[in-house]
């Protein structure tokens, strides 16, 4: 049985008259008739009781036509369903994002956002790191990522950055410090012989070899006085009066007693941070991805 069939006999089953039903699904009485013999041959059982003056439905007709109904119903949930999907209204979103991207405004604007646009959609978003957000990009794990890349990282050909922030890097240090005193920019040059907490330096570490960079340009390796991986780790570390640390701007938001911000200078060195929207431009947009990059854009 086609499900046309089921739709022939639920038109004849509420109408209980060929000639009505026919008119209803736009088509002459002749092969309707036709079409309900076949479905009682099929199944075996008379459906409807008919003579010259009346059609009525048996006890197999009653019954069936409340399945026949059901399965109208599914098939009609299904289209919708598609449709919707096709429209980016139901389905799974991946993000991937770093810590210190998420503490960026536009971030949860953009999640909130999507969510009353699009509040059928499921957001699965994921804590990771740069490299490893891109890597599950090229795997096809994610469908949108935010990093903080370092400033020397390069790209993958299949990665497109749509960038979203510019955090300006501050120096983040104890309030009793004496270089807490001045509301002057310093210089990072004069933060040789201060002792730092930072994250290990390597691969994965993002905008933190960018700290390690600008103090090698001002002319001395940073003397690590504690190890930590998290930006709230670390200024837990500063108020408790372990060193001094770099960050974005955005950063601020993670407010610790004790802690103060200043700005810095660098001579040539770049003081920028930048958050990117990266997505892989060689995977099939879904409708839900680009929807998602429409808010962002719109919400920049």
């Amino acid at each position: 049985m086609e499900l046309r069939d089921f739709r022939y006999f639920v038109a004849v089953a509420e109408e209980l008259h060929f000639s009505r039903a026919a008119k209803r699904l736009n088509m002459s009485q002749p092969p309707l008739s036709k079409h309900i013999q076949e479905i009682e041959h099929a199944l075996g059982v008379v459906l409807l009781d008919r003579t010259r003056r009346r059609v009525e439905l048996t006890e197999a007709g009653r019954m069936f036509l409340d399945e026949a109904r059901g399965v109208l119903a599914q098939a009609a949930h299904a289209i919708d369903t598609g449709k919707r999907v096709g429209r980016g209204e139901l389905g799974n979103l991946r993000i991937g994002f770093t810590a210190t991207a998420a503490y960026t405004p536009l971030f949860p604007r953009a999640v909130r956002t999507y969510r009353l646009v699009l509040p059928n959609v499921r957001l699965v978003l994921q804590y990771m790191t740069s490299e490893p957000i891109l890597k599950s990009l090229l795997l096809g794990d994610l469908d949108v990522g935010l990093i903080r890349p370092s400033a020397t990282l390069v790209l993958p050909a299949e990665i497109n950055a749509i960038p979203l922030v510019k955090d300006r890097l501050m120096l983040a240090l104890h309030a009793d410090d004496i270089l807490a005193r001045t509301k002057k920019r310093i210089s990072i040059k004069s933060l040789s012989t201060q002792p730092f907490v930072l994250r290990p330096r390597g691969r994965g570490s993002s905008f933190y070899e960018q700290v390690y960079e600008l103090c090698e340009q001002a002319g001395f390796a940073p003397r690590i006085a504690q190890e930590a991986d998290e930006a709230p780790t670390i200024l837990g570390l500063i108020a408790a009066g372990l060193g001094v640390t770099i960050l974005p701007a955005s950063l601020r938001a993670i407010n610790v007693t004790d802690v103060v911000w200043r700005d810095l200078s660098a001579g040539a060195g770049a003081l920028d941070s930048a958050v990117l929207l990266v997505f892989n431009s060689k995977v099939r947009p879904s409708p839900q991805r680009s929807r998602f990059i429409e808010v962002v854009q719109q919400l920049m």
